[in-house]
């Protein structure tokens, strides 16, 4: 929405006329949908419509334009025809003021973002993830919240000074501001405290996402008064439908994933996990081949299976693989021939220098392109040879 808004208040001011706005506006809601005339009445009113409601009352006041600008001989100025139209045939409007669109946009600004790094304040965000549960429920979607806190932040304002933690804050929410989605709202949740809300997005997503943040933020070195700062942070995702039924529980797991992954050493994500596990796990000790979805590589690695179940699997691998990598596991099950699994990386643990612990979602849908993919170059390279 606020994407829409800042749409149709660009067209506001570069319009020549009122004319040329509503003609503007109509071929973006044409686009774009309702959700445009919503924008407008946002934009020039203090009032909150549905889609249906903004779309009836604007072509009501199209029409109360031209009925204004017939009895005064000249054009009204839009301004004027929406607040006459919305005092004499609405009640949306009681006591209607004149307030400069900039105090408007100042005041909006105030209310809704945080004042130190720029995000969107924790008020906001309740309302925020209100209304995209709603709609991810409604669609039956995929939505997901990574819950951020800096690591040891006490101390940076105890060694350096509230100043020094301050532009410490601005840093991480600069990264993470630039790190996301269009579509992702960034929140300050208070004090060193971060949220993310990610629409259309599930957990093993969210992941790379939020250990991409973690990584950039770990990489950058704060200079402040020339003192180096070292920075990290831990977070924490939880998902819906996979973990919560409603906004308070997806707050309440993904808060819980972030202590989880503060416990395991801090600067790590974690994905939040129920203590009834989904599926059946049994421990498997099996040696292994791993290599990653890439079939002009043929480097493989030797691994260590430890457990598997319908879901996933987790193995001990030389190699340090990347969260998110696709990767391909040929697995000895029972007497027959190889097993080959695909899937994605959602946790790295180091063991030691030279082993890593390795946990796999297994990907069945990405086993069944791969494995199509496979059989048609097959039949092609066997084409060719004729």
């Amino acid at each position: 929405m606020d994407n829409v808004r800042a749409r149709v208040f660009s067209i506001s001011v570069d319009a020549v006329d009122d004319d040329a706005f509503i003609a503007e506006v109509e071929s973006m809601a044409k686009q774009m949908g309702n959700c445009v005339y919503q924008a407008v009445f946002d934009l020039f009113t203090d009032i909150e419509l549905s889609e249906p409601e903004a779309q009836s009352h604007w072509r009501k006041l199209l029409v109360h334009r031209e009925t204004m600008s017939r009895a005064m001989g000249r054009n009204v100025h839009l301004v004027a025809v929406i607040s006459d139209y919305l005092t004499l045939h609405t009640q949306a409007l009681e006591n209607p003021k004149i307030v400069e669109i900039s105090a408007f946009d100042k005041a909006t600004q105030e209310s809704t973002h945080d004042s130190l790094t720029g995000l969107f304040n924790q008020n906001y965000f309740q309302h925020v993830l209100e209304n995209q549960f709603a709609l991810a429920r409604r669609y039956n979607s995929d939505l997901s919240l990574l819950f951020m806190d800096a690591d040891d932040f006490k101390e940076v304002n105890d060694q350096y000074g509230h100043l020094a933690g301050d532009a410490a804050l601005k840093v991480i929410a600069n990264i993470i501001q630039d790190s996301i989605r269009e579509s992702d709202i960034a929140a300050r949740y208070g004090g060193e405290e971060f949220v993310v809300i990610m629409p259309q997005t599930n957990s093993i997503d969210a992941l790379i996402l939020g250990d991409r943040i973690r990584k950039l933020i770990a990489n950058y070195s704060l200079t402040y008064n020339e003192h180096q700062i070292s920075l990290t942070i831990s977070g924490g995702i939880a998902s819906f439908p996979a973990n919560a039924k409603n906004s308070e529980e997806l707050i309440y797991f993904a808060d819980s994933a972030l202590y989880r992954a503060k416990g395991a050493g801090k600067n790590n994500i974690s994905l939040f996990k129920e203590d009834k596990r989904r599926f059946l796990r049994i421990n498997f000790s099996q040696p292994l081949q791993v290599k990653e979805l890439d079939f002009k590589s043929t480097e493989t690695y030797a691994g260590l299976s430890k457990d598997i179940c319908v879901g996933g699997i987790l193995f001990e691998n030389e190699k340090q693989l990347s969260l998110g990598a696709k990767i391909q596991i040929n697995v000895p099950i029972g007497e027959g021939d190889p097993l080959l699994l695909i899937g994605t990386v959602v946790r790295v643990e180091m063991l030691n220098e030279n082993r890593f612990d390795i946990g796999v979602v297994i990907a069945f849908k990405e086993m069944d392109k791969v494995a199509k993919n496979e059989i048609s170059r097959f039949l092609f390279e066997q084409i060719d040879k004729k």
